[in-house]
């Protein structure tokens, strides 16, 4: 027999055309998809032409050349220098570099938690193992704002006033936050100075200032997620084999270097897509900070900046943009790590 030809064995085949009677059947269903594109279309054309026709009507003009604009605020807390000569544009990232602090101390601390409440709720001991099942039912069924509301409440009502404040070394704590101090330059560029605070009539100069804010939202950020990161991070331990943990514990390793070295990297591999889900949810549950004036990305640009520039759907656009953002950096570290962590695995096989 002879051998087809190499160009006919290597043309795909060519895909079967759609019958008139498939196409009958399946046409309704197109139309009613055409009908619903138009509408979907139609209902949007028509909210952008109500909202240009309500600007001019108000006089208030589009754009985004506001950003260029001088800001004529001050921000309680700047990770960068920022005045009200500043622009518009610096208090945006001002805020979104807020927003970031909050989210990787929150990811930071709210996971270190779910890893020792996950293990606290498998060890044999009665007590620590009834401790960590109630962390997890209590704070994981209080909404989280309320709890922001009162580690803030907290904050300013348990705390001494500036006059009073508790010093631990070069450590200030008083009402209006937590300072550390800071290192700067002396006038000799090689030479480092200790910029310690301390209280300079009713207010604290120096150092690094930590608001009452950021450590409210930081808190309840970090208790209310690290309830719900302890569940993900033991259904990961639960994946682990038994005899894995019984192998560790024959060649004379302690629960305790069985855990961080054996059961720990398996169970994160397991947990870390649910965990990513929950990283993304602490990130969109940081806008609460507009609850109690943490100067964030909803704060500032949702807030102050669409109020004193009246663009608001520039302003409202940014706020969406931004934390889109944030949430796809999340996604991306995620995928990155779990990428290494399978490809780790392959090799180890």
């Amino acid at each position: 027999m002879r051998a087809a030809p190499a160009d006919a064995r290597m043309t795909a085949p060519r895909a079967p055309r759609m019958s008139r009677a498939v196409l009958i059947e399946r046409l309704p269903g197109y139309i009613g998809q055409a009908l619903l594109v138009a509408f979907v279309g139609a209902l949007v054309w028509r909210g952008v032409a109500n909202f240009v026709a309500n600007l001019h009507a108000l006089g208030v003009s589009a754009g985004w050349g506001f950003l260029r604009t001088q800001a004529g605020f001050d921000i309680a807390q700047t990770l960068i220098a920022f005045t009200p000569q500043s622009s518009y544009l610096d208090a945006i990232v001002v805020a979104a570099l807020n927003t970031l602090l909050v989210v990787v101390l929150a990811s930071t601390f709210s996971t270190a938690i779910g890893v020792v409440i996950a293990f606290g709720r498998m060890t044999p001991a009665g007590l620590i193992r009834s401790a960590s099942s109630a962390y997890v039912e209590v704070f994981r069924n209080i909404p989280l704002l309320l709890q922001i509301l009162f580690w803030y409440s907290s904050a300013i009502a348990l705390l001494p006033g500036v006059a009073d404040s508790l010093q631990f070394g070069p450590v200030l704590l008083n009402n209006r936050g937590l300072f550390l101090p800071g290192v700067q330059f002396a006038h000799d560029p090689w030479a480092l100075v200790l910029n310690r605070p301390h209280v300079d009539g009713f207010d604290v100069s120096g150092g690094i200032a930590i608001l009452p804010e950021l450590m409210a939202l930081t808190l309840g950020l970090s208790i209310y997620n690290g309830a719900f990161f302890a569940e993900i991070f033991r259904a990961g331990i639960l994946s682990v084999p038994r005899g894995q943990v019984e192998a560790a514990n024959t060649v004379g390793l302690s629960g305790a270097r069985a855990a961080l070295l054996i059961t720990l990297p398996q169970a994160l591999r397991v947990a870390l897509p649910a965990a990513g889900g929950q990283y993304q949810t602490l990130a969109k549950a940081s806008a609460l900070a507009a609850a109690i004036g943490y100067p964030d990305i909803m704060q500032i640009v949702g807030g102050t900046v669409l109020s004193q520039t009246s663009q608001a759907l520039e302003a409202m656009t940014l706020v969406v943009l931004l934390y889109a953002a944030i949430n796809l950096l999340i996604a991306l570290a995620v995928g990155i790590v779990n990428h290494r962590l399978s490809s780790a695995e392959g090799r180890a096989s």
